[in-house]
């Protein structure tokens, strides 16, 4: 019994240390890469003293990177202020699980029917878009809403928590981050889109997650009302500031409640956007 309590307090308070916002997908490549080089400067300097003393260095730098996402706090700042956009700009990263050689959000969009080309652009299918929001309106609790995204993952719904904070929705999987949304109305979007979209596609079992969510995030672009409080949609330009630096986006949100459904870097997007 002791051996289990001083077990769930080490967990609590390597929990406590952890700062999903700054890891896993949230992780600052930059910050990171300004990090680990301050900690071998560090480790190098120890070394003149001890080895040993070194590598506890070196291994204490490692752990809090990997848990906080920065060992020197304000680092963040650090590198929106002092490193050029150019520098910035070769960490940039596509999504997660992205294969643009193979796999488009818009042509499998187009595949599942969910989309019907409207002259030179895109609109949403009647049924289908039926079909979405009589899902969304069954995801009215935590409870539907765990259940619907377990499902997504295939992960277990006990385990799952789903936590809103401000300016984003977060879910949790047995204590560890797994993604997020940028409001709980895209969160209940996605989930509610993806068994309209399964029962569309025949190799939707087969997609590996990170597929699917690109292209249920594709599908939120088309919103033309809000998924939680029914209010319309608009879309604008926005000045969004992320960990390193600020970037001007074009983001839908609802003109009711004001939760965004819909946010990409502003030269990315204009020729996407719906009419």
């Amino acid at each position: 019994m002791e051996g289990t309590t001083a077990r769930r307090g080490r967990e609590s308070f390597v929990d406590q240390l952890r700062r999903p916002e700054y890891t896993g997908e949230n992780r600052c490549i930059p910050c990171t890469v300004t990090n680990l080089g301050i900690a071998g400067v560090l480790s190098a300097g120890a070394f003149l003293l001890s080895p040993a003393l070194a590598a506890g260095v070196a291994l204490l730098s490692a752990t809090a990177i990997y848990l906080r996402g920065y060992l020197v706090p304000g680092t963040p700042e650090l590198t929106k202020r002092y490193f050029p956009a150019r520098l910035l700009a070769l960490f940039d990263e596509g999504p997660a699980g992205f294969d643009a050689g193979s796999f488009a959000v818009e042509s499998e969009l187009l595949r599942a029917a969910a989309v019907v080309p409207a002259g030179d652009d895109l609109n949403l299918d009647p049924a289908f878009a039926a079909a979405w929001y009589a899902e969304m309106e069954t995801l009215t609790d935590r409870a539907s809403q765990r259940t619907a995204l377990a499902a997504l993952t295939e992960l277990d719904v006990e385990a799952l928590r789903l936590d809103a904070r401000p300016g984003r929705f977060v879910a949790w999987y047995d204590g560890e981050w797994i993604g997020q949304w940028e409001s709980r109305s895209a969160f209940v979007a996605d989930v509610a889109a993806a068994p309209v979209v399964a029962a569309r596609l025949d190799d939707w079992e087969t997609m590996p997650v990170a597929y699917r969510s690109e292209l249920l995030a594709g599908l939120r672009l088309f919103l033309d009302r809000c998924p939680t409080c029914g209010g319309d949609v608009a879309f604008g330009t926005d000045v969004v500031e992320s960990c390193c630096r600020s970037y001007d986006v074009v983001a839908a949100n609802c003109v009711d409640c004001d939760a965004r459904l819909f946010e990409v870097p502003l030269d990315e997007s204009m020729a996407a956007m719906p009419a």
